[in-house]
Order: structure tokens, then sequence, then C-alpha cells
């Protein structure tokens, strides 16, 4: 829809969403719902562990979908301590939004644990999603998820996974920031610096205060709201307060805007629901299929040791190539560490290491 101005627009906003679903509800009512049903039975019958769920409303039309095959929950049992969940993705010209969870493997490439296709953003539709695919996945909770911001999927998230750290995205934030103080980012490269800092260098959260404070006032951002409110939500997304949070190296829903980009490469606006789960099996066997090649060249090959320890010997033995290099990495680090003598006070000395 394209208008003018205000005085163009024939309908507020609520009235838009109203008209938006009723679209939705009308595209599954022109038999999309009968074939979507028969797709799942089918790939229950080739993969008796397949799970799907499907919401009804009152009129058993379908709201919400959620699905996963077996690898997918398999998967998750191995490499779902992490997890990103992103809805920006739109399947088609009735603007369903397309869920999928995703995380990564032993090889650092990103894979599938389930996906969904939702009605709606609203809390309900979020508490409907987690609480399948907690059911598909055994009730095990991730450790951590990342999303971008929304108040319904906090909630939600709240609500069903107690035991996660919910983690907002970070490269979603620093972008938003360099919109909304646009003024002092396009003309101040040391506020980029400063800002940057902030949010990933940070180790004590005392020292975060402060310079945070100083820095509202030095660029006199003090009372600018957008800072304020995110602000408020400080614990979700600056590292200083995720340190402790066992993340596996992620920092934002990147994984899942690159399947998104993938997925675009073979959907139109025009296509069905039925084309849409072709080409998401499609991509799930292409992922797949890229992981089978990385074990094979892993089997074939040997990663070079920096220095030859036995440690090193060792763990390059147990560790893919990309989780032994991100081993070596920490481990040159721990060599070049120094210590020195930092306070006594009576019986107490205290030590600091320096990288």
């Amino acid at each position: 829809m394209q208008v003018g101005g205000c005085e163009n627009l024939g309908f507020l906003n609520v009235d838009y969403k109203n008209h938006v679903n009723s679209k939705r509800r009308e595209a599954l009512k022109r038999g999309d719902g009968r074939a979507v049903m028969d797709h799942f039975r089918k790939m229950q019958l080739e993969d008796p562990s397949y799970f799907y769920s499907i919401q009804l409303d009152d009129d058993n039309q379908i709201l919400n979908i959620f699905w996963a095959d077996s690898r997918s929950i398999v998967d998750y049992g191995h490499f779902g301590d992490v997890i990103c969940f992103d809805t920006t993705y739109r399947t088609n010209s009735y603007g369903r939004p397309f869920a999928p969870f995703i995380g990564f493997n032993h090889h650092k490439q990103s894979i599938i644990f389930g996906a969904a296709l939702l009605y709606d953003e609203t809390i309900m539709s979020f508490k409907w999603l987690f609480e399948t695919f907690l059911s598909a996945m055994s009730g095990k909770q991730p450790r951590t998820i990342f999303t971008d911001q929304s108040v319904a999927m906090a909630n939600a998230i709240e609500d069903v996974f107690p035991e996660s750290n919910h983690r907002l995205c970070v490269w979603h934030i620093y972008q938003n920031a360099a919109k909304r103080l646009h003024h002092i980012f396009n003309s101040s490269s040391q506020f980029r610096n400063d800002f940057s800092n902030y949010v990933y260098d940070f180790e004590d959260e005392n020292e975060w205060i402060v310079a945070w404070n100083n820095m509202l006032e030095t660029y006199d951002l003090t009372d600018n709201p957008w800072l304020r409110e995110m602000c408020d939500v400080k614990e979700k997304w600056f590292m200083v307060y995720g340190r402790h949070m066992f993340t596996a190296d992620m920092k934002s829903t990147q994984r899942s805007e690159s399947m998104n980009s993938v997925l675009k490469k073979y959907l139109k606006p025009k296509h069905g629901l039925l084309q849409f789960f072709g080409h998401y099996s499609r991509v799930l066997s292409d992922k797949r299929s890229q992981e089978l090649q990385s074990e094979f060249k892993m089997r074939q090959t040997t990663p070079d040791l920096l220095f030859d320890f036995e440690m090193l010997r060792h763990a390059a033995k147990l560790y893919t190539p990309e989780i032994f290099k991100m081993f070596q990495d920490e481990y040159v680090k721990i060599v070049d560490c120094t210590f020195y003598k930092a306070s006594k006070s009576d019986s107490i000395t205290e030590y600091r290491v320096k990288y």
C-alpha cells in the first residue's frame, strides 16, 4: 500500500491490522489449510519422529504452525544451549511472520532447530509457540536466547523460558543508535568509538555506570528518550551485564537473518505455503550437506599448532577445526598474560592479571 500522506490514509492502524489479519485467514481458506495438513502428515510418515503442531481459531482456521524434523530435534539436544529467534521475515504478500529457531553446530555453521509461521506477533502467539517448542524438545530450555526488541516477545520468554537468559541483538541496537542519534554519529567519530566501547568492552559494572553517565553528560544526551528507554533494559544487551552468561560467542540474531537472506533467493511473494515448505526443506538439506562436507574435510586434515604443547595436541584431536581455533586463540592469550602485585594489606595480597 502506498499513500502520499496522512490525508490519503483511509483507515487507522488498528483497521489495517484487522485487514491484514483477515487476509491471512483468507489465504488459508482457499485450500492451503488442507494442503498444509496433508504436507505434515506426509512428512511424519517419512520421518516418524517429525514434530508439528497447528493452532486453530474458533472457526477451525489455521493461526500458528510449528514444525521440526527428527534431525533438528537431535541437533537441539546437542547444540541448543544458545539460540537466536527472529521474526523479521515475511513469507508472502499476506505477511505471515516466519520464525526460525537458529543455533550453530561444532563447525560454527548455522543449524535450524525448528521453525514457525505465525498469525501475528502478540504475546499469545509467542507463548503458544515457545510452549510448543518446549514440548517438541522434551522440555529443554535454552541457556541463552537472542532476539530483537519486542515487549510481547520478552514477556512470553519470561513466562515460558524462566531459566533462560534473554539477550537482545547488539548489532540491531547499534544500527538503531546510528539512526536515533544520527546527528552525533554522523558528526563525531569519537562518539561512535565511545559508544562501541561502552557496549562491548567494559568488564566492571560500577566502572561502566560512571563512564556511561559521563558520556551522556559530555554529549548532552542525559534526557534523550531513546537512550533512557534502552537503559531500562541495559542488562539485556550491554556486554558488562552478560559476561557471566554462556553465549557460545554469539552476540546477535544475524544467523537468523542469514537464513532469511537464503530463503529470499528462493521465495517470491506469489508463492503459496506448500512452495514455501518445499524451499525451506531445500535450505535445510543444503545446510546439512555443508556439515557433511566439513566432517569429511576435518577427517582429511590436521589443524596447525602455534606451539608444540601436549595440551594443544590433545585438544586438536578432540575438537573440530573451528572450535580448536577458538581454544588455541584463548590458550595463546593465557600464555601472553602477565601478573603483578596490586596491593597488600595484613595477610591478603591482591594480584592482577594483564593481557
